[in-house]
């Protein structure tokens, strides 16, 4: 039998940017827009200040070609690049997500730190597209098996193996190269579920970014000849053992019998929150929005979904006012919601301390509450990237009701490109010229034609 890591090594080598179809092509360009518009918008957070302190004057050996910090434009070993840029694309909670009928992951938690490598590689847009591709595609399709959330892990735990591939691809490691690369990355670093349930922490932004320099670090040594554990799926004590609970297959890829590429199957938010809140928050907002409703005649509001978003978006700690931070308030459902009617949208701004601390957004909270729903739960089960939800309104006396199934930006509900560029416009607009943002743009929408990645990486600088 043939190891899993080799399976996927060999998948690797096959993605080729001449057999991709236009649909995946054009995706992948729009969500690496998406992804810098969120990268740009979390350039002066907390984490990014404290990311860019630690590791941001850390200089490439002689020789080596190092990588850019997004927006910063200092020159990093690749490994830190690809750490400091990946807790900018999640640590807004605002990138894409992929969501299977038990999980979800944040795929896009790629992006920077794979565009961090073709830079230092020297690689072009069509490879980067390549990597992106095959990133996208390792990762959803083990989130697609569920046994990773379903066993007390993180998503990122895939993150190891979709990282090791594609930046090995970028890397130009021979195949058993990257079947030790994989080994090294997957014995390594598996996330646990504590970095997004309950009270949330920093570490919910970093968790994925790590896991992607760990998995360049595993690429690094494989390239200078260190050897890894070929059997870290199959072995004793492996993935399948410890992790999944038993045999899992891994090789039902996308380009392969006529399967469909799963980056198409990302959805790309429309608020700056947990994905599973999305539904509840669009149908909260067409409410009151249809009803001309005044959040101060709100006195109920009824909120009923499936088990996992009860799990990480609803425990007893999302009500508490007084320990509400900015993590564990972009996973909060009574937080998102009563942000959501008090200023009009879930964005990042809603995040910011003043808002946290809002008296309005407080007693409109209190009056949510949030349930499991079997028949939501059947729904999500049997439709396979559904996040079902009803939401009831009451407001003077007067109860009003609406079910989302698919929120905007869902791939059943695909946004338009100009609400994806007013979305990145909106993060970008504080810190670059309307000239820059364009052009941020045009390079986005041609990455199949850019030669020369650093230019691109330099387009956000602040």
């Amino acid at each position: 039998m043939e190891l899993s890591s080799t399976l996927l090594a060999e998948y690797a080598n096959e993605i080729d940017y001449d057999d991709l179809p236009p649909d995946v092509i054009e995706m992948t360009e729009r969500l690496v827009l998406d992804s810098l518009g969120c990268c740009i918008g979390a350039y002066t957070s907390e984490p990014s200040k404290i990311l860019r302190e630690v590791y941001g004057d850390r200089s490439p050996a002689p020789d080596e070609a190092g990588a850019t910090v997004l927006c910063d434009g200092s020159t990093v070993p690749v490994e830190y690049a690809a750490l400091i840029n990946g807790l900018l694309v999640r640590y807004l909670d605002y990138n894409d997500c992929y969501i299977s009928s038990t999980s979800v992951c944040h795929p896009s938690d790629h992006i920077p730190p794979l565009l961090a490598v073709a830079e230092a590689e020297g690689s072009t847009g069509e490879e980067l597209i390549e990597a992106i591709v095959l990133a996208y595609e390792i990762q959803c399709r083990g989130v697609d098996t569920g046994v990773v959330w379903n066993n007390g892990f993180d998503y990122v735990t895939w993150g190891l193996y979709s990282t090791a591939a594609a930046a090995g691809k970028l890397m130009g490691l021979s195949e058993s190269e990257l079947v030790s690369a994989i080994g090294v990355a997957g014995t390594s670093t598996n996330g646990l579920l504590p970095s997004r349930l309950g009270e949330v922490s920093m570490w919910k932004g970093v968790a994925h970014p790590y896991v992607c320099h760990s998995a360049i670090q595993a690429c690094q040594m494989a390239r200078a000849g260190l050897t890894g554990p070929p059997a870290v799926f199959e072995g004793e004590g492996g993935f399948f053992d410890t992790v999944a609970g038993g045999p899992v297959e891994i090789d039902e890829l996308g380009g392969r019998d006529g399967a469909d590429y799963r980056v198409t199957r990302t959805n790309i938010k429309p608020f700056a929150c947990g994905y599973f809140m999305q539904s509840p928050i669009t149908g909260v907002q067409e409410i009151v929005e249809e009803h001309d409703i005044d959040p101060e005649t709100i006195t109920d509001i009824e909120i009923r979904t499936f088990d996992q978003a009860v799990q990480v978006l609803a425990s007893p700690e999302k009500w508490d006012t007084e320990k509400l931070n900015r993590e564990t308030a972009d996973h909060s459902i009574p937080y998102a919601i009563a942000a959501a009617i008090v200023f009009g949208d879930v964005s990042p701004r809603e995040f910011a301390p003043d808002c946290l601390a809002d008296e309005r957004v407080h007693e409109l909270m209190a009056t949510v509450s949030v349930e499991a729903d079997d028949e939501l739960n059947e729904f999500r089960a049997e439709n396979a990237g559904s996040i079902p939800s009803t939401a009831h309104v009451t407001a003077s006396g007067e109860t009003y009701g609406v079910r989302t199934d698919y929120p905007i930006g869902h791939a059943e509900r695909p946004m338009s490109d100009e609400r994806l560029e007013q979305k990145a416009s909106a993060q970008a607009d504080p810190y670059l010229t309307r000239g820059a943002i364009e052009s941020v743009f045009e390079d986005c929408y041609g990455l199949s034609d850019l030669s020369d990645l650093s230019a691109l990486a330099d387009r956000t600088l602040v």
